[in-house]
């Protein structure tokens, strides 16, 4: 990443450029610094996308942004229900790019699931293993954690 570069100050009369750094041009790095090695976590909500307005209990969730890089984690339990709705989530902070790979991995469930987050949306499907849709039914008093990336749209 090129960075605009502005004439540095000669503040003690040596004839020699770089005494004192210009404000402009330092702030320029520390931003480009800030934008690789990421924001802090930020906190975020999963919630219900497949229209039976389910409440999951003990939702929580975090993100991070590192340039166009979205990690993101979650944790949350799926309530008793005899909805048949397709599981989905959303609450994710920005829909992804279409033009780059997402993933999305549980790392515990009490139900097994695939989850896969399709690009240019903010929502994340709870899938059987085979990858089809996964009624809500299905998952009903599941515990998941789980994590994935996407690259920003």
């Amino acid at each position: 990443m090129p960075i605009t570069r502005t004439t540095m100050i000669d503040d003690d009369g040596s004839g020699l450029t770089g005494t004192i750094l210009n404000n402009a041009w330092l702030q320029t790095i520390y931003n480009q610094i800030d934008a690789v090695t990421g924001g802090p976590i930020v906190n975020w909500t999963p919630t219900d996308a497949s229209g039976a307005g389910l409440v999951f209990a003990g939702a929580v969730g975090g993100y991070q942004v590192i340039g166009p890089l979205v990690i993101y984690f979650a944790r949350l339990t799926y309530p008793a229900t005899a909805n048949t709705a397709t599981a989905q989530i959303t609450g994710l902070p920005f829909p992804s790019n279409p033009a780059y790979f997402t993933g999305a991995y549980p790392t515990y469930s009490s139900v097994p699931v695939v989850l896969h987050h399709p690009v240019s949306t903010t929502i994340i499907h709870l899938q059987t293993q085979i990858g089809g849709g996964n009624p809500n039914n299905a998952l009903s008093g599941g515990q998941f954690i789980f994590q994935g990336f996407y690259w920003k749209a």
